[in-house]
């Protein structure tokens, strides 16, 4: 009996097998497992943790500012802070380009045009103010530059270039004609060169010194000083003698010009004698 049952259950077990469903049931089974082995590596690659992405590298252009001040100050004793000014212009590498110095009874005022480095700029105004009795006025202003600046560049780059190339062409021209033509365009774009070559210094000065108008003044105190003038018959005698010396160059006057006063004489008298003969003319008749 329990040889029969192990029997059937073996023919049960390979009817299963072979039947329609099985096949499909295993099939299904196959392609899963496929499946799963192709999304594996994708999946993989999304949970890992991803790099983190690399910057595109900035490009930094430097600013040009060209910086000026216009700064007025008072001081108590003028020649001493001009002393302090001159050594601290000195130490911080700059230089000045204009003194004007004019002074009154009532104050002494100077006016100053100082060029400093711009690395030092704000550094020597805030010593200058700290330097003063009192600040009157401050005016700070900055321009920025740097688009002008990059355009001269450029253009400077080009005509370099054209140079270069009428240079070369002018190394292998072979007719007379030719290299004169040459050589008038290669005047003028170095003529062009020349001129914004000019402007770029320019600017770069001004960029690298910054200017400051320094106006310093020093009140002084009010003092009566008497008039000087002198006394009433010293100035008789000298209004006299400025008339006999003004008399004496009217005369000198009058003689340098005889020649023309002679010929005006005659013909006052020329005048005068056809003036009578028409005259006695008339009467005749």
């Amino acid at each position: 009996m329990r040889k029969l049952l192990i029997c059937m259950f073996v023919i049960a077990s390979m009817y299963s097998c072979n039947s329609p469903g099985g096949r499909q049931s295993d099939k299904m089974d196959m392609d899963s497992y496929e499946m799963n082995e192709a999304v594996a590596p994708i999946t993989r690659s999304m949970a890992a943790p991803s790099s983190p992405m690399q910057k595109p590298a900035e490009f930094s252009i430097e600013k040009k500012i060209i910086k000026d001040a216009r700064v007025g100050i008072e001081v108590s004793d003028y020649y001493v802070f001009r002393i302090n000014l001159d050594s601290l212009i000195v130490i911080y590498g700059g230089y000045t380009s204009n003194d004007n110095l004019y002074n009154n009874d009532e104050a002494i005022n100077c006016d100053i045009a100082i060029r400093i480095p711009e690395k030092n700029f704000e550094k020597f105004i805030t010593i200058l103010e700290k330097g003063s009795e009192k600040i009157l006025y401050k005016n700070i202003s900055a321009r920025d530059v740097t688009e002008e600046f990059i355009d001269i560049e450029a253009r400077l780059k080009n005509k370099k270039d054209v140079e270069k190339r009428y240079s070369e062409l002018l190394s292998r021209a072979k007719t007379i004609k030719d290299i004169l033509e040459i050589e008038e365009k290669l005047r003028v774009i170095r003529e062009e060169i020349e001129s914004v070559e000019g402007r770029l210094n320019y600017l770069k000065s001004q960029v690298s010194y910054s200017t400051i108008d320094l106006m310093i003044t020093q009140k002084l105190d009010f003092k009566y000083q008497p008039s000087k003038e002198k006394n009433f018959f010293q100035l008789l005698i000298k209004s006299l003698d400025k008339g006999w010396k003004v008399f004496l160059q009217f005369t000198l006057f009058v003689f340098k010009l005889w020649p023309f006063i002679i010929l005006i004489l005659i013909v006052i008298y020329g005048i005068r004698w056809y003036r009578i003969k028409r005259k006695k003319k008339k009467e005749k008749k």
